[in-house]
């Protein structure tokens, strides 16, 4: 398995993915702010778009700690992931500061776009 560890932002907006693949499948665990941790799951799995336009979508399921607002990045980062490489993709997002203001939910925010860029990038790579 190809595995590495990216890391986007700045403390205490920092955000680390480690990405794995598992044969043509792909795992991605992310963390960040103060408390990285498990705070939601999302499974996504590729299918034809519903477009009829031959182009890959995928569909997910996401199990989401009770409290925690971590589901839909973790979807929204499974479903992007899946279509752009054809294959399963499992992502855990865990985002925690204290007492986060609007600012510091955008901060986090960008930090995550950043990381899911550079684990793209490097999923490229891994593909070459």
């Amino acid at each position: 398995m190809k595995t590495t560890l990216l890391t986007a932002g700045s403390e205490p907006y920092a955000v680390t993915a480690c990405v794995v693949c598992c044969g043509s499948d792909i795992a991605v665990v992310i963390g960040g702010g103060a408390a990285p941790h498990i705070g939601a799951v999302a499974l996504a799995s590729p299918r034809p778009s519903l477009k009829n336009n031959g182009a890959v979508s995928a569909s997910a399921s996401v199990l989401c700690r009770l409290g925690h607002k971590d589901d839909q990045p973790a979807r929204e980062a499974a479903l992007y992931l899946a279509s752009r490489f054809n294959t399963n993709v499992t992502v855990t997002v865990g985002l925690h500061l204290d007492e986060a203001g609007a600012d510091d939910i955008a901060a986090l925010q960008q930090s995550l776009q950043q990381i899911l860029h550079k684990v793209e990038a490097w999923l490229l790579a891994a593909q070459a």
